[in-house]
């Protein structure tokens, strides 16, 4: 057997979120190797047909995380070092960050990276989890069909009123109806995830992770 083949059929397998079908004894029973395990899979790897759009929100929410990061150094600084931070520099933060929340809320969904707690996972069977997924599904995207609702209702009103930002003198619906685009986004693709935990196995979407993992490993 040659030393690429020795490599490979020692490489450890992993199936991703959706199945608990860990190869490698010691990922399988270390939660936190399994975790970090998961982190490496990027979200369009489970994406399916909305591969490209949350590609295109992957690199939308990297630059609104940049724009943060570049107006908190540039107004920091100048406010510090030469006593002349950027005018509106929190009111300029407050608005990317909504922007980056909303953008990369699909991103979380399609991961299933919210904030859970498994205390009753070792209790449930494989079949119950998969119909808790669905309905948890469910009740998260009309929780996000309601915000949109709430912020396109609340968008028309600045519009009509012509709002504006305390600081900076914006106008602030048009910011408001971005913001409803993401959200509704959101909860396209929760409908979306609904429909693939309900008739696809969510295994079958994670093998070309398994692939690379394993090429990695071989070279």
């Amino acid at each position: 057997m040659s030393d690429t083949e020795t490599a490979g059929s020692a490489a450890p397998e992993y199936s991703g979120s959706g199945g608990a079908d860990y190869h490698d004894d010691s990922i399988a029973n270390n939660p936190l190797d399994r975790a970090l395990a998961e982190d490496y899979l990027a979200p369009e790897t489970v994406a399916g047909l909305f591969r490209q759009p949350v590609r295109i929100l992957t690199a939308i929410a990297a630059a609104f995380m940049f724009g943060i990061a570049s107006v908190t150094i540039i107004d920091v600084t100048g406010r510090y070092a030469f006593n002349n931070p950027i005018p509106g520099g929190v009111e300029i933060i407050e608005f990317l960050l909504g922007l980056t929340i909303f953008s990369a809320l699909p991103l979380v969904t399609v991961k299933r990276a919210h904030i859970t707690v498994e205390l009753f996972d070792g209790f449930m069977s494989d079949g119950f989890k998969r119909v808790r997924e669905v309905i948890v599904l469910i009740a998260s995207a009309g929780m996000i069909i309601f915000i949109t609702h709430r912020m396109w209702s609340t968008g028309l009103d600045m519009l009509e009123n012509d709002d504006i930002s305390i600081h900076l003198e914006l106008p602030t619906a048009p910011l408001l109806f971005v913001l409803c685009g993401l959200s509704a986004i959101s909860a396209i693709t929760q409908i979306y995830m609904v429909w693939k935990y309900a008739t696809v196995d969510i295994r079958q979407s994670v093998e070309p992770f398994r692939d690379h993992h394993q090429e990695e490993d071989i070279v």
